[in-house]
């Protein structure tokens, strides 16, 4: 017969808190998810916001944060788009790609590294229509 082995005890996967800062970055990560994945940069922080922010500040107000560039973004992008007519707007949109690919990896970064999940990252120049 054969023997079926069962672990005592389950194994760790880190603290609380290490898995929250992990999913709080993980909104700041869909931006560059978002490269590769349609939509994973509005979905993502969505899905946070909506299910662990609930219970976890943190993880909500990281959320929100995400959720602010993903609107500044797009409002962003559109004026640039619009100002593509007049040629101003193509370095314009190559400078908001830039910042859309740097920040959100510094976000990301500084939020895994926060000790206690007490600083949020918020993004420099952007306007903040979530409070």
């Amino acid at each position: 017969m054969a023997k079926i082995s069962v672990p005592e005890e389950p194994q760790d996967f880190g603290t609380g808190e290490q898995y929250n800062r992990n999913l709080a970055a993980l909104a700041h990560w869909s931006f560059i998810i978002g490269l590769i994945v349609p939509f994973a940069s509005l979905i993502i922080p969505l899905v946070l916001y909506n299910t662990t922010g609930k219970t976890d500040a943190f993880v909500k107000a990281n959320a929100k944060e995400a959720l602010n560039l993903v609107i500044f973004s797009i409002i962003v992008g559109f004026v640039f788009g619009i100002l593509c007519f007049v040629l101003i707007g193509i370095p314009l949109l190559a400078l908001l790609m830039l910042y859309l690919i740097i920040f959100p990896i510094i976000a990301a970064i500084q939020t895994m590294d926060v000790n206690g999940g007490t600083k949020i990252y918020e993004y420099p120049c952007i306007f903040r229509l979530l409070s």
